[in-house]
């Protein structure tokens, strides 16, 4: 789908903005390692999130090929099988640390 840069780049904010908010209305300090998990988690969905399955792996091995940057500890049979990628997980706020997504109860 078709999408321009300007609404990815606002995305991206906008979704940083929202992940970091509790810690900022909690007067917390974010330490590197736990801001660029967040950043990760932005970029993924804000650039990638309207991908297809495909698609989605393939920005996910991208992310870890040539960035090196903080991904969930995904087996590589998982991600062949399963097909996982960081599009199945979120930031944990209170462990800071990657978690599975977990559709909430309604």
């Amino acid at each position: 789908m078709p999408c321009p840069m300007i609404i990815r780049v606002t995305q991206f904010l906008s979704l940083l903005q929202a992940v970091l908010l509790p810690h900022a209305t909690r007067g917390e300090p974010v330490d590197k390692k736990v801001f660029e998990l967040y950043f990760v988690y932005c970029l993924a969905w804000s650039f990638a999130g309207l991908f297809e399955t495909d698609d989605r792996q393939r920005f996910h091995r991208e992310i870890l090929e040539k960035s090196g940057a903080p991904l969930p500890a995904i087996s590589a049979a998982r991600a062949q099988t399963d097909k996982e990628t960081v599009f199945d997980y979120c930031v944990h706020y209170e462990s800071k640390s990657w978690k599975p997504w977990e559709v909430p109860e309604w």
